[in-house]
């Protein structure tokens, strides 16, 4: 591998990623009328730049012990439990159900506003009326005793469930749990195991792999069971596209990390002069992703998430022209 060219073109492909998530946040910014979607939408947006700086700091930091790209790093895998959460909140709300989620957690007894009833395509603008002439909490029939097809093993406790408000919240606290343990496990990770070895080093590593693929799986359940549960409603808004520019970043970045270590394995990937093969498998990995980034996921966000459905009616542009 030529460092100088590896850096050279890392640095230009995480760049483009840079550039096209930033012109896309840019047009949401420009047509912003629905903000509880485009907030989460951002977030997501923001996931493949995130990724393809880190790569790139990563290959500048070769040479140095990878100091500030092992901080980045931490940041980059908390981040990625933000955008599950993210997204699910972002399906909740193409079926009407932040309103929902928000009036539970204050107590209003507002109606829905009429900014987001355009996207009550699961019935759920009745049901908020009935809540505010006082009758009993319950989800429509429109959406209440759904059936979820709950995974394995989670089909053992939880055996065919059926949507009601208990599951509402169930998926939702899924996600967040991911949110909170991410953090902290990366963090133990970092210190522990990265910048403080022990003795325990190891032991501690694999408790963390552990317990960090028993949450990540949890939480990707919970995109799974509502998505399948909510799939003729979210058809129409290109779910499974959102889907893979978020979890194929990942996808990505883990497997080839595993073919580079199988290269090296049989001697295909070779060590060098300057770096070693555990340093050229870490940049070949680094740049793989940069180029992911800003050839692939950054352009196919453009696709995903496009800010056209969100655009200002011809009234609203005249109004702000005036």
């Amino acid at each position: 591998m030529n460092y100088e060219k590896a850096s050279f073109f890392s640095g230009a492909t995480a760049l483009i990623s840079v550039f096209l998530s930033f012109i896309l946040i840019g047009k949401h910014a420009k047509n912003w009328t629905s903000p509880v979607q485009q907030r989460n939408i951002v977030i997501i947006i923001l996931m493949a730049p995130l990724f393809a700086v880190d790569s790139f700091v990563g290959i500048l930091e070769l040479d140095e012990g990878e100091t500030v790209a092992h901080i980045i790093d931490t940041v980059k895998e908390c981040y990625e439990a933000v955008v599950i959460h993210a997204f699910l909140m972002l399906m909740y709300d193409l079926c009407g159900l932040t309103s929902y989620i928000q009036k539970k957690k204050t107590g209003s007894k507002e109606s829905l506003p009429d900014g987001e009833k355009m996207y009550d395509l699961c019935g759920l603008t009745s049901y908020m009326q009935k809540k505010k002439t006082g009758s009993k909490e319950s989800l429509p029939d429109g959406v209440k005793g759904r059936e979820l097809h709950v995974p394995f093993p989670l089909s053992l406790i939880y055996g065919h469930p059926h949507f009601d408000m208990v599951w509402l919240h169930r998926l939702r606290f899924w996600t967040l749990q991911f949110v909170v343990l991410r953090p902290i496990l990366s963090i133990v990770d970092l210190v522990w195991v990265d910048l403080m070895p022990s003795d325990f080093s190891k032991a501690i590593g694999l408790m963390i792999t552990i317990v960090l693929n028993i949450s990540v799986t949890t939480a990707v359940f919970a995109l799974i069971i509502f998505y399948h549960a909510f799939e003729v409603e979210l058809g129409a808004h290109r779910p499974l596209a959102k889907f893979i520019c978020i979890k194929g970043v990942v996808f990505f970045a883990t497997w080839q990390g595993v073919v580079l270590k199988i290269l090296a394995h049989f001697d295909i990937l070779h060590e060098g002069h300057r770096f070693s093969i555990d340093e050229l498998e870490l940049a070949w990995q680094d740049l793989l992703v940069c180029v992911e980034m800003g050839f692939l996921f950054s352009p196919l966000n453009l696709y995903a998430f496009t800010h056209s459905s969100y655009g200002r009616s011809d009234t609203d542009q005249k109004k702000k022209t005036n």
